[in-house]
């Protein structure tokens, strides 16, 4: 694995360090124009916040087709075999990009990576001019969430209809994938969180909680546990949690380059396919309009989750400290630098201090990308105990992305 990060790293550096740029470069421009629509109403904000995150998704995406050639498992696994057809390189992007929407903006959230997206927003509205208003709309939370409702609408139609509508039609699709999911996963945060402080301050709960204060109280080491329990789980969200779900998000992303093999449903399915069909016509519509989307949504991810298990505990856990030391050398990396620099006046870092932070992360990225992508060649390998497992998900993987990326409807041929 170690030697396939060097290897991708010293001839993939060059269009890894451009593609992070362009994306950071599209994320800047956006929250800068969206800072005007932010002047008008803070809920608009919601619309252009998935549009940022789309930029940097998309430079991901981009990051990791750039090294794809460099990894010897992916390689043999996108060879196409008999009964399969090989697949576009920009049907690829459109697919990679569609399905892996849902995992990414659920890791960016779940990891409050957004919450830098909305600072700068917000900051950039401070310098705009209000486009022609006087007054900011503060109470359109409604508007928002039924945009979403109306995003989620239009992005099944578009789905179930990708067969017959041009090309062009994947950009609005992507975008309206974006908006609902993005805007769903922020209620869904934001609801969580009241539903923490509100249980919290329950006359059912008060015993409980006085209880648990009474017995921190008198025994302090039960409270120490309590403390070390609860940061010990947090670590492991970082440490563990993490790295594999960005593990999950690549594994998506080359999922879609793979062929595509339509393979006959199992005994289970097709018993349980031939119950629903005796159902009534009019529950078998309600049943289909109402899930239709949310597991093909779920199924490459259900996949990449198949295949890391079959990973191994070495190799999983070699990935988990490559990603840990990464992480932790980019924090001693940017105050080495900030050390070096010395000491100067408080507006001198105002612009400094972005350049390195921008550094900083570009090589953050680079370095990620690389350890992630080696983890899921790794994962590909070819042993003999474990083949059949191994070709049963790489048989499923595109036909999964496909399904994702155009939910209850019938992928475009080419």
């Amino acid at each position: 694995m170690l030697s396939t990060v060097l290897r991708v790293l010293v001839r993939c550096w060059p269009a890894l360090l451009a593609w992070f740029l362009v994306g950071w470069t599209v994320r800047a421009l956006i929250i800068r124009g969206g800072s005007y629509l932010l002047n008008i109403s803070y809920d608009l904000g919601d619309l252009v916040l998935p549009l940022a995150i789309l930029a940097q998704l998309a430079a991901y995406v981009g990051m990791f087709f750039a090294i794809k050639r460099e990894l010897r498992h992916v390689s043999q696994a996108d060879d196409v075999q008999a009964g399969e057809s090989a697949v576009s390189a920009a049907r690829q992007w459109r697919e990679s990009l569609l399905a892996s929407i849902l995992p990414f903006f659920l890791l960016y959230l779940a990891w409050n990576l957004n919450v830098a997206d909305r600072t700068d927003l917000y900051a950039a509205s401070l310098t705009q001019g209000n486009f022609g208003s006087d007054s900011r709309v503060e109470s359109v939370t409604w508007f928002v969430l039924g945009f979403a409702v109306l995003a989620f609408v239009a992005r099944w139609l578009l789905g179930r209809f990708s067969a017959r509508l041009p090309r062009w039609s994947t950009l609005l699709a992507t975008y309206l994938e974006a908006v609902w999911v993005f805007i769903a996963l922020s209620w869904i945060q934001h609801g969580l969180g009241i539903l923490g402080s509100w249980l919290s301050t329950r006359r059912m709960f008060g015993g409980i909680v006085d209880a648990w204060a009474e017995l921190r109280a008198n025994f302090a080491w039960l409270g120490a546990i309590g403390d070390a329990i609860g940061w010990t789980w947090a670590q492991i969200g970082t440490l563990v949690g993490l790295p594999l779900a960005w593990l999950a998000f690549a594994s998506i992303i080359y999922f879609g380059t793979m062929p595509r093999s339509p393979r006959p449903d199992s005994s289970v399915a097709r018993v349980a396919s031939e119950r629903w069909n005796r159902m009534p016509v009019w529950l078998q519509r309600v049943g289909s309009t109402a899930s239709a989307g949310i597991l093909d949504r779920w199924r490459p991810v259900t996949l990449a989750a198949r295949l890391i298990w079959r990973s191994g505990p070495i190799a999983m856990g070699t990935y988990l400290l490559a990603f840990a030391v990464i992480t932790a050398a980019s924090e001693w990396l940017s105050m080495l630098i900030f050390r070096l620099l010395g000491p100067h006046e408080v507006a001198w870092w105002y612009g400094a201090s972005d350049a390195v932070n921008l550094g900083v992360s570009a090589v953050l990225a680079v370095l990620q990308v690389c350890v992630v992508a080696a983890a899921f060649d790794h994962a590909l390998r070819s042993d003999a105990a474990e083949q059949g497992a191994l070709e049963e998900i790489v048989e499923e993987a595109g036909d999964a992305v496909s399904a994702a990326a155009a939910p209850a409807g019938t992928p475009p041929s080419t």
